[in-house]
């Protein structure tokens, strides 16, 4: 299935812009494409309703796109069954100490400045290099490499693991 809109000139002249980066673009992020084409629809439904910028549409599209990215993966449950075979695996108390160190390490995540948990979550969550994630955010690599940094240490000191 392709990414499409069925609304006024707009939407077709903004999809035909746009519409096939920005289905690549999410695609290489979800890495499920029917998911990438679900998040395409909502994200030009999105933009249709806000209205387009008559200048730099792209970039404002984009900046949409990775911001829907960001709340899938932050909003993203487990997947069923990955807590059945790791009790298969592991005891039970394994698993509860897993989980609850997982709850931990997401809440500690939630609490990391906007740019730091984008970071962090493109990293850990989307998989990206530190290149791709400078081209996606517009930083410099060095930035990129220096929220890493930080978010790590900031990670640590809030799970209470300073001593590693």
């Amino acid at each position: 299935m392709e990414c499409t809109v069925k609304h006024e000139p707009i939407a077709a002249r903004l999809f035909k812009a746009h519409g096939t980066a920005l289905r690549a673009y999410l695609v290489s992020r979800v890495r499920d494409t029917a998911l990438a084409d679900d998040l395409c629809q909502e994200i030009f439904v999105v933009a249709l309703a806000r209205g387009v910028p008559e200048t730099g549409a792209g970039r404002w599209l984009f900046g949409i796109a990775r911001n829907k990215v960001l709340s899938h993966f932050r909003d993203r449950k487990p997947a069923a069954g990955v807590g059945d075979r790791a009790a298969q695996v592991a005891g039970p108390l394994e698993v509860l100490s897993r989980e609850e160190r997982m709850q931990s390490v997401r809440a500690a995540v939630r609490g990391l400045d906007e740019d730091l948990r984008e970071a962090i979550l493109l990293r850990y969550e989307g998989g990206l290099d530190y290149a791709a994630i400078a081209d996606r955010l517009d930083v410099p690599v060095s930035t990129i490499q220096g929220r890493l940094k930080r978010a790590r240490r900031a990670l640590k000191t809030a799970l209470g693991e300073e001593q590693q």
